[in-house]
């Protein structure tokens, strides 16, 4: 048993204890955050279209702040550019504090907060990944990756919960106090960084050239490159959420209740796989694993699509949240293990990227299938398709397929 569970030895480390403690308080501040913005929005307004129009904006700022992130933490000691990035988060909560509790709080704040947290947040989560192999043995970068991926489940599941009781409770303004109270607990947790200065900068190289430079690498690269691609394959996958209003309602007659459990089953699955993860830093074939993954994952949605009740549909949706996190386990080792210091940086920055684009492009393609068929069929399509990227990638990536964990 003690081989499957969450492998705990990179806590050892001073340095990877202090990311875990700041990256898990962050996790929830910004939960809390991603609640009150758009209620907030929302209660000024009564617009629909003001909220999209923030949470446009704040997307685009953090895709921003994560290229930014990437350019500084091949340039600058990674250690002060997450402490700094945090700290001004901080700032930027205290602000929409402030401006929650003025008698006529202002839209053109939050936005503008919005905004700042979104270059924040990306430029502390790619500095943040550039700097993990630095504190990890090797051979644990893939027990790292799954207590990472904890945190990152465990906030999605309670803090929007935490986030909305919170509002309930206090406010806007009490929310967003809790969240710049966290973000102090934060930056000190991560202030307890070693230094962690990168090799440094090419002389004369500018900062749309360190980017070129670095993506350049990552496309010729013959494992983070087909391990990037894999990646987005899968974040496409996780376009699901759009199908399941239409899915619960037309095909499984459920209410909103019932429906919070299908939205809950992929971070259950998900949750429960990182708790038992120990086995990943012993596979054989991360890679082929890793591709193995994606195959699940495409699996589990297409036996959702296929389900004819809410039991057999929550379990497709656990499978595609256990094969995702599986595979993320994976290829952040893999990508991590195979990639120079001097493209930490920018090689996660383009990780991060995929992330945002690709969960953005998968509900697009999802929404896109749902025109053409019952939402039953397109949960079908859509795996189908996350199995077919699988035999392809497998087909046509045989150094990804083969690399040994100690290649």
């Amino acid at each position: 048993m003690g081989r499957l569970t969450l492998d705990l030895t990179p806590l050892r480390g001073r340095g990877f204890r202090a990311v875990f403690v700041g990256r898990t308080v962050a996790v929830f501040g910004i939960g809390f955050a991603l609640v009150a913005v758009p209620l907030q929005v929302y209660a000024l307004t009564g617009s629909t279209a003001r909220v999209a129009t923030v949470t446009v904006a704040v997307g685009a700022a953090a895709f921003t702040g994560t290229l930014l992130g990437g350019v500084l933490a091949d340039r600058f000691d990674r250690g002060r550019v997450i402490v700094v990035a945090r700290a001004s988060v901080g700032v930027v909560f205290a602000v929409l504090a402030v401006n929650a509790a003025a008698p006529e709080p202002r839209l053109w704040v939050i936005h503008v907060c919005g905004m700042a947290e979104g270059i924040a947040d990306g430029v502390s989560g790619t500095a943040l990944m550039a700097a993990t192999p630095s504190l990890v043995p090797k051979d644990r970068l893939a027990a790292a990756g799954a207590l990472m991926a904890v945190t990152v489940d465990l906030g999605s599941v309670a803090a929007p919960a935490l986030g909305g009781l919170l509002v309930t409770a206090t406010g806007f303004w009490g929310n967003y106090a809790v969240c710049a109270a966290l973000a102090v607990v934060t930056t000190a947790a991560l202030s307890r960084l070693p230094p962690l200065p990168p090799p440094g900068a090419v002389p004369g190289e500018t900062a749309a050239r360190a980017v070129v430079a670095g993506t350049r690498f990552a496309v010729r690269d013959r494992i983070v490159g087909p391990t990037l691609l894999v990646g987005l394959a899968a974040m496409v996958l996780s376009g699901w959420h759009v199908l399941l209003p239409e899915y619960g309602s037309r095909v499984l007659g459920i209410g909103p209740g019932a429906l919070g459990v299908l939205y809950a089953a992929p971070a259950a699955g998900a949750l429960l796989t990182s708790l038992t993860s120990g086995w990943t830093g012993r596979v054989r074939r991360p890679g082929a694993v890793a591709i193995g993954a994606l195959l699940v994952s495409g699996a589990g949605l297409a036996v959702t699509g296929l389900a004819g009740g809410v039991v057999l549909a929550v379990a497709g949706l656990a499978l595609f949240g256990a094969g995702r996190v599986a595979g993320d386990v994976l290829r952040y080792a893999l990508v991590q293990r195979h990639t120079p210091d001097r493209f930490r940086g920018r090689v996660a920055a383009l990780w991060t990227a995929q992330i945002t684009t690709g969960v953005a492009v998968g509900g697009a393609v999802a929404g896109g299938v749902a025109l053409l068929m019952s939402p039953a069929g397109a949960f079908l399509v859509y795996g189908a398709v996350g199995v077919v990227c699988a035999v392809t990638l497998a087909l046509g990536a045989p150094t990804l397929r083969g690399v040994g964990p100690d290649a």
